[in-house]
C-alpha cells in the first residue's frame, strides 16, 4: 500500500486532472489523501503519507528522508500569479506594520521572509490558515497562495501586488520551484515497483492533462468565480516539468536559505530511479 497526498488547487490539476477524470488509472495499492499543502507536508514528514506533492522548502527540511520524483514540479519561469504578497503600502514601508502570512505553504512564506530581510524591512507577522481568519481592516499586507491568491487579486482592494516568483527572477535571474513530488525513502526502498508504477501514472496524467487546460480552466473558473481566460492564462505560465534550469533555481534558493539562517544545512537534491 502506498499513501498518496493530493492537493486540489488549480495549480495541481495539470498533473492530476486526467487521474481525477478517470482517464488515467492509479495502480492498485494506492490510497489517496486530499488536503492543503501544509497538512500534506506534515503528514509526509511524519510517515503518514508515502508520496506527495510538497513545498520545495519542505523537501529541504527533510531531504535525508525524501527522494524527488523526476519530471514533476510546480514552478514558474517569471510570474507565477498564485503566490502573491498584496499590500496597501510598498513593501519597503512595512516595518512595524501588521501583515498576514498563509500557513498553507512553507516555501512561499520563507521566500517572502527572505525578501523582507534583504530589504531590511521588519513587519509584524501574523499567520492565518483560511481567509475567514483575517480581520477586515487593521492590517497592511497579506501573503496568499494558490486559489486564495487568485481570488484575492481578482477582487482588487490592494494598491500593490507583488508576484514572488517575479521578484526572485529580478534578483537572481533564475526560475523558481515552489513544489515537487517526493517519496519517502523507506517507502521507495520497500516498494520501488509500486512507486514506479505510480510515478508513470502521474507522468501520463500530466501529459494528457496538458491538452485539457481549457476544460480545467472552465471548471475552476466556475468553482472559484474567476474569469475563464485568467484561469487559462495562469495555467499557461506555470511549469510542471523539472528541467535542469529549474533544478538550478531550486539549488540557489536552498543556498540562499542557508546563508540567511532559514535552513541549517544546504540539502542534496536527490531523485528517485537514478
Amino acid at each position: 500500500m502506498i499513501r498518496l497526498g493530493i492537493i486540489s488547487y488549480l495549480n495541481t490539476l495539470p498533473v492530476y486532472y486526467a487521474i481525477e477524470k478517470g482517464i488515467v488509472s492509479l495502480p492498485s495499492g494506492i490510497e489517496v489523501v486530499k488536503d492543503v499543502p501544509s497538512v500534506l507536508n506534515r503528514m509526509l514528514s511524519r510517515g503518514e503519507l508515502d508520496v506527495s506533492v510538497v513545498s520545495s522548502f519542505e523537501y529541504a527540511l527533510h531531504h535525508k528522508s525524501y527522494l524527488i520524483l523526476p519530471g514533476l514540479s510546480i514552478a514558474a519561469e517569471r510570474q507565477v500569479k498564485s503566490v502573491l504578497f498584496l499590500s496597501n503600502v510598498p513593501m519597503e514601508d512595512l516595518t512595524g506594520r501588521e501583515v498576514y502570512l498563509t500557513s498553507a505553504s512553507f516555501t512561499s512564506k520563507n521566500l517572502l521572509l527572505y525578501l523582507f530581510k534583504k530589504l531590511g524591512v521588519n513587519p509584524v507577522f501574523k499567520e492565518f490558515r483560511r481567509e475567514g481568519e483575517i480581520p477586515k481592516n487593521g492590517y497592511y499586507g497579506i501573503l496568499a497562495i494558490g486559489d486564495d491568491a487568485l481570488v484575492l487579486s481578482s477582487r482588487g482592494g490592494f494598491r500593490y501586488i507583488y508576484d514572488l516568483a517575479e521578484l526572485w527572477r529580478i534578483m537572481f535571474g533564475k526560475p523558481f520551484v515552489f513544489a515537487v513530488w517526493c517519496v519517502r525513502r523507506e517507502a521507495y526502498e520497500k516498494n520501488r515497483s509500486l512507486v514506479e508504477k505510480l510515478w508513470h501514472a502521474l507522468i501520463e496524467s500530466k501529459r494528457i492533462s496538458k491538452g485539457m487546460y481549457e476544460e480545467i480552466a472552465r471548471e475552476k473558473s466556475e468553482e472559484l468565480g474567476l474569469d475563464f481566460q485568467a484561469c487559462l492564462d495562469y495555467l499557461n505560465v506555470l511549469h510542471f516539468d523539472l528541467e535542469e534550469e529549474f533544478v538550478d533555481g531550486m539549488r540557489l534558493f536552498f543556498r540562499k536559505m542557508c546563508e540567511e539562517g532559514f535552513l541549517k544545512e544546504e540539502p542534496e537534491i536527490e531523485f528517485a530511479f537514478n
